[in-house]
C-alpha cells in the first residue's frame, strides 16, 4: 500500500488571519474526504515568529485533523521540544493519543531558529540540556498517566546529527533522521545494538522525491501557480544557511532553481503513476496541497487527480 501524505502548515505570504481560516477550513476538509478515499496521514510541523501564520502549535493542529477522522494518522514532524512545557505536551499528547485512539505520532526535534528560542524567553544555548529534560519528564508523565497507548504515546527523537542518535537510545525512544543519512542511521544501530535495544528508523530514501502537486498540464501549472511554491521555498529557505531537512532549500532565489531542486514538483497523474511502478521502493508519497496559499480549488484538484486517477491505477 503506498504511504500518502497530506502535508499542511497554514502559511501565506501575507498572514492575514482570515486567509489562514480559509487554509484551515479547506485542509481540514481535504484529510477528511482524502481519508474516505485511500489517503494515509497528514503532516504538520512547528514554527513561531514568522508573520505568515505558519502552523505554531502542531499537537493542537493534529487534534483538530484527528476529530474530523477515523483512521487517518497524525505525524507532527515535528515539535520543537525545548520551547514546551514538558508536562503540559506530555499532557496534551496524552489527550489527543486518548481521544484518537493512538493515531498521534510526535517527533520532537530541537530547531534552529535563534528567534523562535528568543521570542518564547528561552535559551538557544541550553536546547541540548532542555530536550533532555524534556523527554525525561515526558516519559515519567506517562508513566503515572493513562495513555491509550502503552507504554506511551509514539515519540521519536529527531534530528541529523550523532547527538541525535546518541539522545534517541539514551532514552530508548525510536530515530526520525531529517534527510537521508545512512552513517546515522548505522550509528544508532550500533548504539542500541551495546544497548540491548531494538532498533526503529524513520529516515528519507536515498532518491529525494520531493512534494508533489497534480496538474494536467505541468507547464501551465508552474507559469500560473509557481508564484505560491516560490515564496514558500524562499521563506524556508532564509531561516538558514544550511540545509536543514530534505525540503530545505537555502540560498534558493528563482522559480527555475526551485523547479531544478525538484523539492517541489508538478506531475500529472499518468507520471506519477508510471513513477510509482517504476520504483522498487517508492517510500511515501507527500502531497502539499495548499503550498504557499495556494488557491483552494487548486489544492482540491491536486488531491482528487490522487484519489480518483492514481491510487485506483495502483491500487
Amino acid at each position: 500500500m503506498l504511504l500518502t501524505v497530506l502535508r499542511f502548515n497554514f502559511a501565506s505570504p501575507h498572514g492575514n488571519p482570515r486567509t489562514q481560516g480559509e487554509l484551515l477550513t479547506s485542509a481540514l476538509e481535504l484529510a477528511q474526504w482524502g481519508e474516505s478515499r485511500g489517503i494515509t496521514s497528514i503532516s504538520v510541523d512547528e514554527h513561531h515568529a514568522t508573520g505568515h501564520g505558519w502552523s505554531c502549535n502542531p499537537i493542537m493542529a493534529a487534534a483538530m485533523f484527528l476529530a474530523r477522522t477515523t483512521t487517518l494518522i497524525a505525524s507532527v514532524d515535528c515539535a520543537l521540544g525545548p520551547l514546551w512545557n514538558p508536562v503540559r505536551l506530555a499532557e496534551d499528547i496524552a489527550l489527543v493519543d486518548n481521544m484518537s485512539r493512538g493515531r498521534l505520532h510526535t517527533t520532537v526535534g530541537l530547531g534552529y531558529r535563534t528567534v523562535e528560542y528568543d521570542s518564547l524567553g528561552v535559551d538557544f544555548g541550553r536546547r541540548g540540556q532542555l530536550m533532555d529534560n524534556l523527554i525525561e519528564n515526558m516519559l515519567s508523565v506517562w508513566s503515572d498517566t493513562g495513555t491509550w497507548t502503552r507504554p506511551h504515546p509514539p515519540l521519536y527523537v529527531g534530528g541529523g546529527v550523532r547527538a541525535t542518535a546518541r539522545r534517541a537510545v539514551r532514552f530508548k525512544l525510536p530515530l526520525s533522521l531529517a534527510d537521508h543519512l545512512p552513517d546515522i542511521a548505522a550509528y544508532y544501530r550500533e548504539l542500541c545494538a551495546e544497548a540491548g535495544i531494538k532498533p526503529l528508523i524513520i529516515m528519507p530514501g536515498p532518491i529525494n522525491r520531493g512534494m508533489v502537486f497534480l496538474h494536467e498540464d505541468p507547464d501551465r501549472a508552474w507559469a500560473e501557480l509557481g508564484d505560491h511554491i516560490l515564496w514558500e521555498a524562499v521563506t524556508y529557505g532564509e531561516w538558514s544557511t544550511d540545509q536543514r531537512s530534505f525540503m530545505h532549500l537555502p540560498g534558493v532565489a528563482t522559480l527555475d532553481e526551485v523547479k531544478a531542486s525538484g523539492r517541489y514538483r508538478f506531475l500529472t497523474p499518468e507520471q506519477l503513476i508510471d513513477e510509482v511502478r517504476g520504483a522498487d521502493q517508492y517510500g511515501p508519497l507527500v502531497m502539499h496541497p495548499l503550498v504557499g496559499g495556494m488557491p483552494v480549488d487548486e489544492a482540491w484538484k491536486s488531491v482528487q487527480l490522487l484519489t480518483d486517477r492514481v491510487l485506483p491505477a495502483l491500487s
